[in-house]
C-alpha cells in the first residue's frame, strides 16, 4: 500500500483572480447580511441555504 500525504486547502497564486470583492466589506454591520441566510421560496417549498441546505413544504 502507498502512504498518502495530508492534502492542504487549495490557495490560489498571486497573480490569480482572489475573489476579494465576493467578501463582506469588513465595515458591514452583520444585521445587513441576515437576509442571506432566509429560506427561498419557489413554488410551495421553502429552500434553505447551506449547510443545511434543506428543503421542506411552505406552511399553509
Amino acid at each position: 500500500m502507498s502512504k498518502t500525504t495530508p492534502q492542504k486547502p487549495y490557495t490560489p497564486p498571486s497573480n490569480c483572480y482572489q475573489g476579494i470583492e465576493l467578501k463582506p466589506h469588513p465595515g458591514l454591520p452583520a444585521a445587513r447580511m441576515y437576509a442571506f441566510r432566509l429560506p427561498s421560496r419557489v413554488g410551495g417549498q421553502l429552500y434553505y441555504p447551506t449547510p443545511s441546505r434543506r428543503v421542506e413544504p411552505f406552511p399553509a
